[in-house]
This record gives structure tokens, C-alpha cells and sequence, in this order.
């Protein structure tokens, strides 16, 4: 029974390391979306720090002059996709701290997956541990039993035997 349980050892702790690797890897993953959040964070912090700065621009090629309506609208529209590319700079922004709220919560099971396989671990490891150890003790016990047996026996002399056939 013992072999089953070193066979079932190995086997869990490949799961165990199959379990610190997915840790790692989530954690991996965790941190590069937090790198990537934060560079988003920045990015979108400039743009509405010159959000105001560049729409004044936009209306700065046509202040101060005669222009035509089509002029107007193209203008009104640069500034209607600058406003709109701010705000997809925004939600791109939520979704990247979003997915790092996600990938927090794979690092936590997965951090949990690894606890419950090292836990596993320990336990066959006990088990067969104790195993073992009753093992020893039930061969030291036979062993002990085997030389009290021989040295408690009475001593037969070599010639006592052929005397005691000779006289049956």
C-alpha cells in the first residue's frame, strides 16, 4: 500500500506544480494588465489636461475670418471626432481597469487552487508518513517477537537428541 501512496504523492504534487505555475502565470498576467491600465490612465490624463487646448486649435484655423458653412461643419465635425476619440480613450481606459479587476480575481483562485493542492499534499504526505512508520514498527515488532522466540527456547544439546530417540 505504501508504493500506491508515494505513486499518489508524485501525483499530487505535479498538480501542485501545475497549480504554482498557473499562480504565476496569473500573476504575470495581472501585473501586465496593471502596466497597461496605468499607461492608459496617463494617456487619457493628457488628453483632458489638452482636451481644451486642442479644440481651441480646431476653431483657431477659422476665427477671425469669413468662411463658408461647409467650413463651419468641417470644423464642428474634427471637433466632434476629437471629443468622440477622447471619450474611446476613456472607455478603453475602464475596460483595462476592468480586465484587471478580472485578472485580480484569477490570481486569488488561483492562489486558492494552489492552497487547496499543497494541502493535498501535506495530507498524503502524512498519510504515508504514518504508513510507513507503522510499517517499521510492525517489522521491528516481528523481529523482536523472532529473537525472543529463538533465545527463549530451551537449548537442545546435539547428542541430547539421538539420547532421547534412543530410550523411546
Amino acid at each position: 500500500m505504501i508504493p500506491q501512496f508515494r505513486t499518489l504523492t508524485k501525483v499530487k504534487k505535479l498538480r501542485e506544480e501545475r497549480a504554482t505555475r498557473a499562480l504565476e502565470a496569473a500573476r504575470a498576467t495581472h501585473r501586465k494588465a496593471v502596466e497597461r491600465a496605468e499607461a492608459l490612465t496617463a494617456e487619457a490624463e493628457e488628453s483632458t489636461r489638452t482636451l481644451a487646448d486642442r479644440e481651441r486649435a480646431v476653431y483657431e484655423a477659422i476665427l477671425q475670418k469669413v468662411v463658408v458653412m461647409a467650413e463651419v461643419d468641417e470644423v464642428k465635425d474634427r471637433v466632434l471626432q476629437l471629443m468622440n476619440d477622447h471619450q474611446a480613450l476613456l472607455d478603453r481606459r475602464d475596460r483595462a481597469w476592468e480586465h484587471v479587476a478580472r485578472c485580480e480575481a484569477k490570481v486569488v483562485e488561483a492562489r486558492a487552487e494552489l492552497r487547496r493542492r499543497q494541502a493535498d499534499v501535506e495530507k498524503i504526505e502524512t498519510i504515508t508518513e504514518e504508513l510507513v512508520q507503522a510499517d517499521l514498527a510492525d517489522r521491528t515488532a516481528r523481529e523482536e517477537t523472532e529473537i525472543e522466540d529463538l533465545f527463549s527456547r530451551p537449548r537442545v544439546q546435539p547428542g541430547a537428541e539421538l539420547a532421547q530417540e534412543g530410550a523411546a
